[in-house]
This record gives C-alpha cells, structure tokens and sequence, in this order.
C-alpha cells in the first residue's frame, strides 16, 4: 500500500476526502493528515510518506508553498494537488513544480473519483523504478498450489498476530499483502490443511477470518491480487459463513462488480436515507438496512453514499454525528460493523431529539425540513410549512425550535447558504441570479449574509474556489 498524507485546512473537507475516495481499492492507505502546510512538513520529517495530497488554498503556509518546501528535500516524494474547479491555468501553475495529478473536490461522483485515483495510481507506477524487488519469493510460489486469504479484524491487523513467532520467518517470502488488514499466503494443500487445523483448534482468533482457496497457484501474482480484492470487497465484506471457509480459485476469480440491472442505485438509497422515516419507523429502518446490504455496494461506497447524510444531519443536530460516522468509515471493513454503527448512529439521533420533543413531534419537524429543501426558491413560508405538516404556526416555531436547536429562519438560511456555496462553485451563474435562485431578493443583504456565513464575499468565495 503505498502511505498518503492529505493536507487541507478545512477540517470537514478533510476528513470527507480520507472517508468517502476509495483509496484502498486502488493500492493507497491514508496514514496521517494535516490542517495546514507547516503541521504536514512537521509528519513528513517523522512519517514514512509515498504520495503528498495537498490543497493550494490555505491559510497560512499555501499548497504551492508547500510544494516547493517539498520538493527542496525530497524532491522525488509525488505529490497530488485538490482543487475546487477544474481550470487548467492554475493546474498548470502547480503541474511547473513537478506535480504528478489533480483531484477536483467538487467532482465527487462515483466514476469520476474512481477514474482519477486509476489516473494516479497509474502515473505512480510508471515513475517507479521496474528494479523494485518483489515483496514475496517467486521460487517459493512455484511450489505452492493454494492460498490462505488471512483477513484481520480491524485496519491495524497484521497476520503476525495470527502466525506463530517461531514460523513467522518462513512464511514472510511468501506473504502478499491484497487489501486493508488483509494477505495472501501462498501454501501447499498439507501447509493449508495443517495451518487451518492449527487455527480450528485456537479457541479465539481475535476476528481472523481465514479463507482456504484451492487451486490458486495457476493464477500469476497480478490476478490473483485483482482477483482476491474484488472477492474481499464484494464477498468477505458481508461474511456470514464462520472464522474458516473453503472456496475453490474458479468461484474466487468468478466474483465480479454487480450488473446495472441488479445493482441498487446508491443515488436512489442515498435518498432514502435522507428521509427521516427510518429514525422512528422500524419496519423501515430495517427494510433500509436489508437493501443496503443486498446492494453488494463495498466499504468505500458505502462511504461515498452515507457521508451527505451524516453530514446533513450534523448540521440539523450539531450532536458529534459526523464524528462517529467518520469512525465508523474509518475502521468498518466488514458489513456486520457497519450495520452495528448505524444501529448506533440512528440511536443517537432519537436520543438527541427525544430530549426536547415527542416522537409526534419530531417527525412534523423532519417532514418540514424535506418540504424546506423542496421549496427552497418559491414563495413558500413558515405558514404554509406548518399547515403543510398540520400544525400551526406558533405551535410550529417552537417546536422546530426545540428539535433542531435553530429557528425556522436561521435553518431556512443556511439551508439557502449551502445551496449557495454549492452553486459558486459548480455553476457560472452570475451572483445575481445565484441570490435569486436560492430564495434571496435582495442582493446586497445576500452578499452580507453570505459573508458573515463562510467569511468571504460570494465573489470572493468563487475567486478562492477556482484558485484553489
């Protein structure tokens, strides 16, 4: 795995960066991060580093500052910059220092975030020296016709913990490390036979799984990796068949990623996610959990499709529910984690709004922010919210109040402010016409406001977005 540092001085962004890229399926593993240029050259003195991803707007030390320091020490560390637009003039001005790519922050799409970490991971290799030698023994494969798939219970798993010490020597030449906490030995039938009797007997394998795969040592190293990763992600994930299993290379190297057809659409989960019916409703919650998991989605886009709704209820609760959900998208390797997380995230959400409001209550409430998102640029108030969810107005405000910690204004506004952001940055719609669509009349008063929100004029926010 080659060991990333990402640098950006916005903290949500960050952690949004390191949960949501698949950067494990593409051979990267984020080890550290950093909220500005002086704290990474700080980690990069003390940490093993392969590949820098840094931000070009920053406060402080800037990302092409940053790069230069670099590159005056170690000038052959790769490094990959984020930008919010994808215009090629300040690209250009960072591709001068030498950069190896650019990840666009605002192009968070599936496809386009997987063809660019293949991008990079593909620039990667071709700078690397064709001399590396092999992580495992050749000579010793040679003589090896099956594999024992060792997977760990957590992202600090290594299979010395699961190998004997005396052993443990004689195995490494032929230990090939496939996924997070999870390796490859190549072994012959009785090796197999013998070491899987050997963990039978152990009464506690601290959360190893370890998979038998026949018939595996006809497949060349480069497959069987490509292979036993995808059968990671997509079968192992959602492993329910016990601690040891057998399965045979055909069925292993058969496992591919779902059909159009079959596959859930994440967008369409992600909506229902959105919704709040499942926080009360239990037949929902449930019926959502069950269509999650049959999506076959893996673990990184499970993160790609639950991040806005964590985030979208952070912001609604401002109870810690971002924070757990970035623990749980940074240690869940296997299904059964993350459904005890959500289990616990949808706990957390009913407590928070339980200390304030009845149940009643609440889902009038979380039903009127579904209307707010909806009728964000028409003339729809609180009245005709409060009517729409059979309350009165009075009644209404209090109890928004009371669920949400904000009043119907206050939310309504950063409701238009996030709208807003989004669209400086993604649209070339004049401001003006950015104010109207997000339900604001007066320019001047949308320019203030919008100021006193994220620091910047809106002019000034579109300028600092492009340059970064």
């Amino acid at each position: 795995m080659n060991k990333v540092l990402v640098v950006d001085d916005e903290k949500l962004v960050r952690q949004g960066i390191i949960t949501t890229f698949p950067w494990e399926k593409h051979g990267f593993q984020v080890t550290c991060d950093a909220g500005s240029g002086e704290k990474a050259l700080e980690l990069l003195e003390r940490e093993e580093i392969d590949l820098l991803v840094t931000d070009l707007a920053m406060n402080g030390m800037s990302g092409l500052e940053l790069i230069k320091r670099v590159k005056e020490s170690r000038r052959d560390l790769p490094v990959v910059i984020l930008t919010c637009h994808d215009n090629f003039r300040y690209i250009q001005e960072a591709m001068r220092l030498g950069v190896l790519d650019y990840i666009v922050k605002t192009e968070i799409e599936d496809e386009i975030v997987d063809e660019t970490l293949t991008r990079i991971a593909g620039k990667l290799a071709e700078e690397r020296s064709p001399y590396e030698p092999a992580k495992s023994g050749a000579d010793s494969k040679r003589q090896t016709s099956d594999g024992l798939l060792l997977c760990g219970p957590s992202r600090s798993s290594r299979p010395a913990e699961l190998l004997w010490k005396d052993e443990w020597e004689g195995w490494v030449g032929r230990m090939t490390e496939i996924d997070a906490a999870t390796w490859l030995l190549r072994v012959t039938p009785a090796e197999a036979d013998r070491l899987t009797a050997k963990f039978a007997a152990m009464p506690e394998t601290g959360g190893w799984l370890c998979i038998h795969v026949t018939g595996i040592g006809e497949a060349n190293e480069a497959e069987a990796a490509a292979k036993l990763k995808q059968y990671r992600k997509r079968v192992l994930f959602y492993a329910s068949g016990g601690r040891l299993q057998t399965r045979g290379w055909s069925d292993v190297a058969a496992v591919t990623n779902p059909s159009d057809e079959v596959a859930v659409s994440a967008a369409a989960l992600r909506a229902d996610w959105l919704s709040a019916d499942w926080v009360y409703d239990d037949s929902d919650f449930e019926r959502l959990l069950a269509t999650t998991a049959g999506s076959g989605m893996e673990a990184e886009e499970l993160r790609n499709m639950l991040y806005p709704v964590a985030l979208e209820w952070e912001r609604l609760l401002d109870n810690g529910t971002l924070n757990e959900f970035h623990g749980l998208a940074g240690s869940g390797l296997f299904w059964k984690e993350w459904e005890s997380g959500l289990r616990s995230f949808r706990q957390s959400i009913r407590q928070t709004v339980g200390r304030n409001a009845t149940r009643q209550t609440s889902e009038a409430v979380f039903r009127a922010i579904e209307l707010m998102r909806e009728a964000i640029d028409s003339e729809s108030g609180e009245a005709e919210i409060a009517r729409a969810v059979g309350m009165s107005r009075g009644h209404f405000s209090k109890s928004f109040k009371k669920v949400t910690g904000k009043s119907y204004g206050e939310y309504l506004r950063l409701i238009k402010l996030e709208r807003a952001k989004e669209m400086i940055l993604r649209t070339d719609e004049p401001i003006t016409r950015v104010a109207e669509l997000c339900g604001f009349s007066d320019y001047r008063h949308f320019s203030r406001v919008f100021r006193d929100y994220t620091g910047k004029l809106p002019t000034e926010y579109r300028k600092a977005g492009a340059l970064d």
